[in-house]
């Protein structure tokens, strides 16, 4: 009985995607090309890809692990392995500080705010919104950023 509760679940869940209104049943292919050379290349232009604990960014926000993820973009991805009674920043640092869990992060508030980087590629709308938040793609404060990402990575 709960394996096929299980795959209604999974069914549904997959219709609803197809018919995603905000989408127009356009499938999100986001994650395989995320999960590559344009998160590597992100992580270098961030840190070198060195675990270097925390520091300020040019615009003085605390960022911390291998991507300089900042306590709000944790915030933004709904608190990744956040332990009960466990408060936010001990769990941000812990994330930030772990690969898997920062890059995942890291994807996650992109594909929140895609739709606001219409027609932009997907390592751009995932540099960009990493650099500048929701309207990453819509200001040009994040054009530097994601010219070093690019410069790292060409084919991104």
């Amino acid at each position: 009985m709960y394996v096929y509760g299980l795959l209604l679940l999974i069914f549904v869940c997959f219709v609803y995607s197809e018919n995603d209104p905000y989408t127009g049943g356009i499938t999100d292919n986001f994650t395989m090309e995320f999960k590559n050379e344009c998160l590597k290349a992100m992580c270098k232009a961030d840190s070198g890809c060195q675990q270097q604990g925390c520091s300020l960014d040019i615009h003085h926000r605390l960022g911390c692990g291998y991507f300089r993820m900042n306590i709000f973009q944790y915030k933004q991805c709904f608190q990744p392995g956040r332990k009960i009674g466990e408060d936010v920043e001990s769990a941000w640092i812990r994330c930030s500080e772990d690969y898997e869990c920062s890059s995942n992060c890291i994807m996650q508030v992109a594909a929140r705010f895609r739709l606001k980087c219409y027609g932009k590629s997907p390592c751009e709308l995932l540099s960009r919104t990493h650099d500048g938040g929701a309207n990453g793609c819509r200001t040009g404060a994040t054009i530097s950023y994601w010219h070093h990402v690019k410069e790292i990575c060409p084919d991104c």
